[in-house]
């Protein structure tokens, strides 16, 4: 589908082909921002399930689907709920494109910026089989596959939705546009580590390997920032991690090993930088990017570009202690934080959290409030 001539709504749809395309579950964007709440985005499961194209669908309202049944009571309680700008679970009655009907079983949730502001409609949808009733074990099933893959995603939304709202505060015009489409593009490899697909009992599923992830988005950047004469080097242990720490670690790491190819080799034509994801003692966990370059800002993230000022708000974000030391042999970049989870691997080798995991305090293990 042709990219949109508006740079932000560009944005949107490049998160859609970068995060949403592949997953196994009928996704929806929709921008409440414009008249009618219309649809942006769609994936390939969706068009699987509904039968209409992405082309069909995209610039309509979601209620098209529902044919000519809009006498739903459930149909008012997702009304209320988008007017409420709250995330609901309903059941609809929705009607395919060749006219056969099927129940829908779809959740919404809002995007909003740091600011509050909403930006866009997250739909996830699944269909019920008649043989499902409408309570019950089955039904807790569905809502426990939607809610894995609704709180694995719409955190990195959110997530963007602050990068544009960054983005457009820093006056970089298109040029800032095509970065931040790289920055999403980094983000979306984090979806190659998954290790199970959505499945019930959802917050166990949401581990992924931290190094993996680091070590993609490494390879990336180097490829495409690097000079033939500039080496990356990558050495990485596996550190799992829930999916949105994860995230925010893999996008610190980009935005330093960018700043450091672009920066540490003014005047050379040769060099090294070295990218490392260690596991330290006890939950400690280590990230450090160097290089044998010409030195850089002792300033810097704390003085920069919007990269710089990314890289200071997801530090503080993941409660981490960044360190720069540099000097003419080269600088050295470190980041510290605390990785507090336990894995374990199931016999069909799928890694989950322990069922033994607890927090310090003795309870649960905590997700963080979406």
């Amino acid at each position: 589908m042709a990219a949109k001539d508006n740079p932000q709504e560009d944005v949107y749809f490049r998160v859609g082909e970068a995060i949403l395309a592949n997953v196994p579950l009928s996704m929806v964007l929709t921008d409440p921002t414009r008249d009618d709440n219309p649809i942006i985005y769609v994936n390939s499961a969706f068009e699987r399930l509904t039968g209409y194209t992405a082309s069909a669908a995209v610039g309509r309202n979601c209620r098209f689907l529902q044919g000519e049944d809009r006498d739903q009571e459930e149909i008012r309680i997702l009304a209320d709920a988008i007017a409420a700008r709250e995330s609901v679970t309903v059941t609809l009655k929705n009607t395919r494109a060749d006219g056969r009907t099927f129940r829908n079983r779809l959740m919404i949730s809002p995007i909003l910026d740091p600011e509050g502001e909403l930006q866009a409609f997250l739909g996830i949808q699944t269909e019920v089989l008649d043989t499902v009733p409408a309570q019950g074990t089955a039904v807790q099933a569905l809502d426990d596959r939607l809610d894995e893959m609704q709180h694995r995603i719409k955190n990195h939304l959110q997530m963007v939705a602050s990068l544009v709202r960054m983005q457009s505060t820093a006056g970089e015009g298109s040029a800032g546009y095509e970065l931040l489409s790289r920055r999403i593009d980094a983000l979306s490899l984090l979806y190659d580590e998954f290790s199970s697909p959505p499945q019930a009992q959802a917050p166990r599923y949401d581990v992924v390997s931290a190094g993996g992830y680091v070590s993609r988005v490494a390879s990336t950047v180097g490829a495409l920032d690097g000079r033939r004469d500039i080496r990356v080097t990558i050495d990485v242990d596996p550190v799992y991690m829930r999916s949105e720490p994860a995230g925010e670690l893999g996008l610190v790491a980009s935005e330093i090993l960018s700043n450091t190819l672009q920066h540490a080799f003014e005047g050379r034509q040769e060099g090294l930088v070295s990218v490392s994801l260690k596991q330290g003692g006890g939950d400690r966990v280590r990230l450090t990017v160097s290089d044998d370059g010409v030195g850089m800002s002792s300033d810097w993230p704390r003085e920069g570009n919007l990269g710089a000022r990314i890289v200071q708000g997801l530090v503080q974000k993941l409660g981490g202690d960044l360190k720069v030391t540099t000097g003419p042999g080269g600088s050295v970049i470190t980041l510290d934080l605390d990785n507090v989870l336990d894995t374990s691997l199931e016999p069909g080798g799928t890694r989950v959290v322990s069922d033994t995991a607890r927090g310090r305090d003795g309870g649960p293990p905590a997700l963080e409030s979406d």
